[in-house]
């Protein structure tokens, strides 16, 4: 050890101890979102309400989202994700979620989305609400979760994830669920209305 010390002396051994730690950062860093089997987006964002108006989500999008649908096996783990929701939010003393067909078409435009944008960003550069933006006001996304039980556990391992599945005053939820070459996608849109 003296010869090493010797060699690189104390500042070198010290600049390699910084070096390594730095490392270990970096690497504590890319694994935060990181859960057993998948991953989380990097924060929940939340769209600040506004009066309530015109709640009409866009036929197109009303559209797309359903025809994204792979079949009733992920539309079955879309609403069995919901149950679990609802169980972490009754265990809290809220109320539960409504399921809203026109949230979940949401969720799946932006779980179909998710594959080559993994982000609160749409692919087109714009913000995730803008897919209905009069009734999306809460986003949750995860990716590599083949079950409801660990996407939601994984959500609600993350604060940020777990303040959205929390809210008090959110009423109705929609979560899509879309398959790219084998790893799950999973969008949860959450709205006051």
């Amino acid at each position: 050890m003296e010869k090493r010390m010797d060699r690189f002396g104390k500042k070198g051994v010290f600049a390699i101890l910084i070096a390594a730690l730095a490392i270990i950062a970096i690497l504590v860093y890319l694994a935060a979102g990181r859960t057993k089997g998948g991953v989380t987006d990097e924060s929940a964002v939340r769209n600040q309400p506004k009066a309530p108006g015109d709640l009409t989500v866009d036929q197109n999008v009303i559209n797309a989202g359903n025809a994204a649908w792979q079949g009733q096996s992920y539309i079955q783990s879309a609403q069995s994700a919901l149950n679990i929701v609802n169980q972490k939010r009754s265990a809290a003393g809220l109320s539960a979620l409504r399921w809203d067909d026109n949230l979940a078409a949401c969720a799946m435009v932006r779980a179909t989305e998710l594959p080559s944008a993994f982000s609160h960003t749409r692919p087109n550069g714009q913000d995730w609400y803008t897919v209905a933006p009069n009734v999306m006001y809460g986003e949750n996304l995860a990716y590599g979760f083949t079950s409801a039980d660990a996407a939601v556990n994984a959500w609600m391992n993350s604060p940020a994830h777990k303040q959205n599945i929390l809210t008090p005053n959110f009423v109705s939820c929609g979560i899509g669920v879309y398959n790219a070459n084998g790893t799950w996608y999973w969008g949860q849109e959450f709205s006051y209305y």
